[in-house]
Parts: structure tokens; C-alpha cells; sequence
């Protein structure tokens, strides 16, 4: 059985604005805060199985995006401006996603998208 190198990426993800086109618009930016590989011998490269590396791996990334947001992480977003809400600690959009990929994480999108 062959094994395929996967990488379990996770990423801090914002919104960018894209324009003020059709009353403005917004995308998604993502920033590669945590890369792991592991190989994976599962028959489907997307479904693990309990034993499987991946899934270990995924629980791991799952963690340490867990600690980031439970211990205050959030608190180094402070602008300047006390009516904005990173002042306060607080994430404007912030998310942050798990994915598996066939590539280490990286800075997403490549190109900036633009209004057509």
C-alpha cells in the first residue's frame, strides 16, 4: 500500500477589503500559523481512520489554535484607536481553520483578487 505525504495546515484568517465596487466588497486572507507533515496510507487521501497519522495531527493543530485563543493571544491585536474593537482585545473577523492539504501552508490568496 502506498503512503502519501500529506501536511495538516492551520490558518489565522482575516478580512481584506477588496473595493468599494457594488457597495464595497470583502475577501478572505489567510496566514499559515501552524505546518505539520504526515503520511497517510488510508484508501481515500481525505477520510483517516483513527490510527492514521493525520487525524493525530489534525487534533494536534486543533489544540494549538485552541491555546492561542484561550490564553490571551487575541490581546496582542491593539490598535491605537480605543472605539475600535482590537483595542479591546477583540478579533474583527479572526477566524482560524484547520485544513488538510497536499502542501505546506502558505499565504493565501497568491494574488489579490480584483473587481471585474
Amino acid at each position: 500500500m502506498s503512503r502519501t505525504q500529506l501536511w495538516v495546515n492551520a490558518y489565522e484568517i482575516s478580512q481584506m477589503y477588496g473595493g468599494a465596487e457594488e457597495g464595497g466588497w470583502f475577501f478572505d486572507a489567510g496566514v499559515p500559523i501552524w505546518s505539520k507533515p504526515g503520511y497517510c496510507s488510508c484508501p481515500e487521501m481525505y477520510t483517516h481512520s483513527d490510527a492514521c497519522p493525520i487525524t493525530h495531527l489534525v487534533k494536534e493543530a486543533e489544540e494549538f489554535v485552541e491555546g492561542l485563543t484561550s490564553t490571551g493571544w487575541d490581546d496582542q491585536f491593539i490598535s491605537r484607536d480605543p472605539e475600535e474593537p482590537e483595542h479591546r482585545g477583540e478579533r474583527v473577523y479572526g477566524k482560524t481553520a484547520v485544513r488538510i492539504e497536499e502542501v505546506v501552508g502558505r499565504t493565501y490568496p497568491d494574488e489579490w483578487p480584483h473587481y471585474e
